[in-house]
């Protein structure tokens, strides 16, 4: 379906949402639909619900999708299920003001008009105080009371940490009944978390039985602070401006873990360093447990993946050193990550951090990776991303973008060293790796032409996540030398 709706599409799609539900009104019972057997209710405003169709639940979404194409900022901000839900949310009160008896175009004009103003309404609250700290138990370091340390807009600090800084700072605001937020222009508590969830909480970390509580809403909180946190020794929190609900916690979530690539430079091997970096959310289906039969009837067990609580063990004044030396990468990675959630594109050197913030992306996602071919593709754009498409003119004098030239540039201006250089034991220079990984590993493995699919590519891997860490860690330190660059082509030089 187009939906590149013009005024006179939008009009009709309200005057049928308004038909069906003036049908409905009017019949004496509803007719359910076998195919959609579980019914649908909008909430008026008021506590109230009304019964609406499939179908004006479709064109609703229809709605939706209209005012979302329509304006830039909402699109940045908002996902597809965002905008649905607060289009939902002002059809409720405006349809059941409209008068059955009036004349139906001037309803679509009064009910639309009412939408328009309630969506707005909502979406200028959203993008001027909606901003939110989204908060996720982590797993970091054998230590538990390494100092709180920020990548941008992303802090990492010990539990404890943590449940004493929400616990404090004050609270404005607080949920009443039915659910509805109220909000103060004095301080109603210390802090968002109270003292007696605080203690509660702490007990449960001493390994205490906790005794039942009545239900209410602080008695909520606790139950979702401790399963959120469960028996990490970290919390990870980003701070992120007015975004949908759905878009906001998708931002929070890939901010994370570009920050955790970024942390995880700080050692040789940052795949291993992820199987125990890692959000608790992420870690959950990391691990597991296997079986198999032989043919003779034996049964044997194993286990798949690994359940790892920290990085590797590092003695304490080394890894503090560590993370004092990657402070700069620390720094242009958060710097990154903020213009990753600037929606309005106003970050400084927009362009070269969005290029770091894919980079990042691309070699979390290859630490991660289970299947080493697909590993060495990630791998490998981990690097392209940082050419800023670097072009080559090919022997026919055809000028082409990226490949295995603008990779060898990239190695060759960040780590000096050139095509003939021999960087393994077996003595292949860097040509010879960099065609091995991006042609034999990455080509080929896209275009399905990989004849080796499954032979061991461990190796390969190994190779790929060495040049893609080098590089990164290179490029992150010259763009913090030099802060007048604001674009990757510059850094091929």
């Amino acid at each position: 379906m187009n939906y590149k709706f013009g005024s006179t599409d939008v009009h009709k799609i309200v005057k049928e949402i308004l038909g069906e539900f003036i049908h409905d009104q009017k019949s004496p019972s509803h007719v359910r639909d076998p195919s959609d057997p579980l019914p649908r209710f909008i909430g008026t405003g008021d506590g109230r619900q009304i019964h609406i169709s499939r179908r004006i639940d479709e064109l609703i979404s229809d709605i939706a999708r209209y005012m979302m194409r329509r304006n830039s900022s909402v699109e940045s901000r908002f996902s597809a299920k965002d905008l649905t839900r607060l289009v939902r949310k002002a059809f409720g009160p405006a349809l059941i003001k409209v008068d059955l008896d009036q004349d139906i175009d001037q309803n679509v004009t009064l009910l639309w008009n009412d939408v328009e103003e309630l969506v707005s309404r909502d979406i200028d609250w959203i993008l001027s105080s909606g901003n939110l700290e989204y908060t996720f138990g982590c797993t970091l370091f054998s230590y538990d009371d390494i100092a709180a340390f920020e990548i941008g807009p992303v802090r990492f600090e010990p539990r404890m940490a943590w449940l004493d800084r929400k616990s404090s700072g004050g609270r404005w605001a607080c949920v009443g009944a039915g659910g509805r937020i109220e909000r103060f222009a004095h301080k109603v508590a210390d802090g968002p978390i109270s003292g007696v969830t605080r203690r509660r909480v702490i007990q449960a970390w001493q390994g205490k039985k906790l005794k039942s509580r009545k239900a209410s809403r602080d008695a909520h909180d606790e139950s979702f602070i401790l399963e959120t946190v469960e028996d990490c020794k970290y919390v990870c929190s980003v701070n992120v401006p007015g975004f949908g609900g759905e878009a906001g916690a998708h931002k929070a979530m890939i901010s994370t873990r570009l920050a955790l690539a970024a942390v995880s430079l700080a050692w040789e091997t940052p795949s291993e360093a992820l199987k125990g970096i890692g959000l608790l959310v992420d870690c959950r289906h990391q691990y597991g447990t296997t079986m198999s039969f032989t043919p003779d009837g034996l049964i044997f067990g194993g286990r798949s993946g690994s359940k790892r609580l920290h990085a590797p063990w590092v003695e304490r004044d080394k890894l503090e050193e560590s993370l004092r030396d990657f402070s700069d990468c620390f720094a242009i990675a958060g710097d990154s990550i903020s213009a990753y959630l600037d929606p309005d594109g106003s970050s400084e050197r927009l362009v070269l951090m969005n290029a770091i913030a894919h980079s990042l992306l691309w070699f979390y996602e290859g630490c991660r990776e289970t299947v080493d071919q697909i590993a060495i593709v990630k791998f490998s754009s981990a690097m392209e991303v940082l050419t800023g498409g670097f072009v080559w003119k090919a022997g026919n004098g055809k000028k082409i973008k990226g490949g295995q030239p603008a990779l060898r540039e990239l190695l060759k201006a960040n780590l000096e060293i050139d095509d003939d250089t021999v960087i393994t034991r077996d003595g292949k220079t860097v040509k010879d790796v960099v065609e091995l990984i991006y042609s034999a590993g990455r080509n080929r493995m896209i275009h399905g032409e990989n004849k080796a699919f499954g032979n061991d590519w461990s190796i390969e891997r190994a190779s790929a996540e060495k040049l893609s860490r080098y590089c990164l860690v290179a490029y992150l330190g010259r763009v913090f030398e030099n802060p007048m660059f604001d674009n990757p082509k510059q850094l091929m030089q």
